[in-house]
């Protein structure tokens, strides 16, 4: 069996520091000599000087940057098949969209979390600013959280709103307008997409934002998180199925 080395992008996560205790492991935030009989369970962090350690990975750097760049997220999702949001690169289509009656996000940055550096556009008369990428708004009803291991599901969540006039189009789960709630069952459609659109990426483990409409049955990939919360005893799950995997090793 190996022991769990924990790299985190953030050296005061609280996930990280939960989840190295549930693994009895320990934590590094930056290079450090690794044994023979350790495992690196890689807790978000993609831009890192260890992109060529020659080591044992549960998520590789490079699988992170796939995931925390949403505009590279998306091609490898396009690439895969993985239902998603349409996007573009050019204003003609953005511009066309809003006169279609959609609504467009003006992503700013492809990095971006919580919603940073998202703009929401619905009026077609209005400037379209410049932007690294935009996205159509699709229409859902619902939005879930699935926690995938190694193509297993080890978790679900789903998003619900704190408050009667929480923003609809930007869906944060910042614990103002919305939060993650445990539920035991989702759609098919939300379940196999998130699974698919975590392998996409190469990585081992993450949770991917899904939302799902209810008349067409369809669902659509957000983002996967490659550090998800602490929230409805997600970090016991994700421990118990990287203590059985580290078991193997």
């Amino acid at each position: 069996m190996k022991h769990a080395v924990v790299l985190t992008y953030d050296s005061t996560s609280e996930s990280a520091k939960s989840l190295t205790q549930h693994l009895d492991g320990r934590m590094i935030a930056r290079r450090e000599n690794i044994a023979a009989n350790e495992c690196i369970i890689n807790w978000g962090s993609g831009y890192t000087s260890a992109r060529d350690w020659n080591l044992e990975w549960l998520n590789n750097p490079l699988s992170i940057t796939n995931a925390v760049e949403k505009l590279r997220a998306f091609q490898l999702f396009a690439g895969a098949d993985v239902p998603h949001p349409p996007w573009t690169f050019h204003l003609t289509i953005a511009q066309r969209w809003l006169e279609d009656g959609h609504r467009v996000l003006a992503r700013q940055t492809s990095t971006g979390m919580m919603g940073q550096g998202i703009s929401l556009l619905s009026n077609p008369r209005q400037t379209i600013p410049s932007a690294e990428f935009y996205s159509k708004h699709v229409n859902h009803d619902e939005e879930y959280r699935v926690h995938v291991f190694r193509g297993m599901l080890v978790n679900l969540g789903q998003k619900v709103a704190l408050r009667p006039n929480a923003n609809m189009y930007v869906r944060n789960a910042d614990e103002r307008d919305w939060d993650f709630v445990h539920v035991e069952e989702a759609p098919f459609e939300v379940i196999t997409a998130g699974i698919a659109a975590v392998q996409a990426l190469g990585l081992h483990f993450g949770a991917a934002d899904v939302g799902y409409r209810c008349r067409d049955h369809r669902a659509f990939v957000f983002e996967v998180n490659s550090a998800p919360g602490t929230g409805h005893n997600t970090i016991t799950r994700y421990a118990e199925v990287f203590l059985r995997y580290l078991r193997t090793l």
